[in-house]
């Protein structure tokens, strides 16, 4: 099987400085390395180091000038013609000479996040199999939303609650669901000592979809019944770096106030992948309390996966992710957090048992199963 995976226009490949997509792609290849197949990933450039022992052809985004003059009308040619990035059309030429380049223009074609490239690339390349999956509720614009279905040979996506979505926007026939995956081997429970205070911990970037600032403010309120916890925050507002705006004042003072409280929040910023694991095991409790409809989110089943109580809002894919085997609770509902950290921080048990729980249903997702998925794709 010759397949190539593209990803998303705007997105590196690098283990330090990209995000979930890059995660998957790699992912997707270690598992299709084990399975005999060595996929090319076609991706941007970056200063970062890309991931290693990957076939990759990387491509330098075109260059956006800088002048006001100059980029006000590539704003207006990208509004007229569709496009969703400055210099998105050009880049995407830029792909199909990579496939030519690799003599793939018959080969399977997997896009990432990216229904405009899929509509260039089926116009280039007619004998191609392209498959574009769906990491999100992805929107675009008419122009290609109308010709997007009629170019692709199949449509994936993250979860069930997204492939309904992309089927009623995009007006397509069923969507396959392929679940993202999660290394259990890598991502393992730690016994933890049982004169540990509890760890309760988030990850992922502190922005104010992904809610960090509910799960502080359920903490300073777990503080008027119990004290016997600490906080642990991963992640940046971007990764790699972190830039001060209103809403990060707001995580600073709300962590400040639990530390008043006599609470530890411990809050290293951006943690790169390959540390992630050793950083989660430190936690004894998983919270993901994103706002927006989180597709499937990878730090929820990373965090299962080291056997951590897991609690969630119940929003987008998280649902059928967690399944039985955590608590949920409504979007921005700091009560209902507050009661079932109480739960959690009180009941050693409870921890154990829902830690268990957690652990064996993340087995139930792998990266051989998501790569086997596509490329049965082309065979079904």
């Amino acid at each position: 099987m010759k397949a190539a995976f593209i990803n998303n226009s705007a997105e590196t490949f690098t283990p330090t400085q990209s995000g979930a997509i890059a995660t998957h792609i790699w992912e997707c290849c270690r598992a299709a390395r084990s399975r005999g197949i060595e996929p090319l990933v076609i991706s941007i450039r970056c200063e970062a180091e890309p991931y290693r022992e990957v076939k990759t052809m990387l491509l330098d985004y075109p260059r956006i000038p800088n002048h006001p003059t100059l980029i006000k009308a590539l704003r207006a040619q990208r509004k007229l013609t569709g496009w969703r990035h400055l210099r998105q059309g050009a880049y995407a030429g830029r792909v199909a000479g990579a496939v030519r380049e690799a003599g793939m223009e018959s080969g399977t074609l997997i896009l990432h996040n990216d229904p405009e490239l899929a509509v260039v690339l089926r116009e280039r390349f007619p004998k191609a199999y392209l498959v574009h999956h769906f990491h999100n509720l992805l929107e675009c614009k008419t122009r290609f939303r109308r010709r997007f279905k009629d170019a692709v040979d199949a449509i994936t996506a993250v979860s069930d609650f997204t492939s309904r979505w992309v089927e009623d926007y995009y007006g397509c026939g069923k969507v396959t669901t392929i679940y993202n995956g999660v290394d259990s081997e890598r991502f393992v429970p730690m016994e933890r000592a049982d004169d540990f205070v509890p760890v309760i911990n988030f990850t992922g970037r502190t922005g104010i979809e992904k809610a960090p600032d509910l799960l502080l403010q359920a903490a300073c309120r777990l503080t008027e019944r119990t004290k016997a916890f600490a906080i642990q925050i991963l992640g940046s507002n971007h990764w790699q770096k972190f830039e001060w705006d209103e809403y990060q004042r707001t995580l600073a003072g709300l962590s400040e106030e639990l530390e008043r409280k006599g609470v530890r929040v411990h809050r290293p910023g951006h943690v790169e992948r390959e540390s992630l694991p050793h950083n989660l095991q430190k936690a004894d409790i998983h919270v993901v309390p994103s706002r927006w409809d989180e597709p499937f989110g990878l730090v929820t089943v990373e965090g299962m996966a080291c056997g951590l109580a897991t609690v969630a809002s119940r929003t987008g894919g998280t649902p059928e992710l967690v399944g039985n085997a955590g608590l949920l609770f409504e979007r921005d509902s700091v009560e209902e957090l507050t009661n079932h950290l109480y739960e959690l921080v009180t009941n050693r048990d409870l921890r154990r048992d829902l830690g268990r729980k957690a652990r064996a249903r993340a087995q139930e997702f792998s990266w051989s199963r998501t790569w086997d998925s596509f490329s049965r794709l082309g065979q079904e």
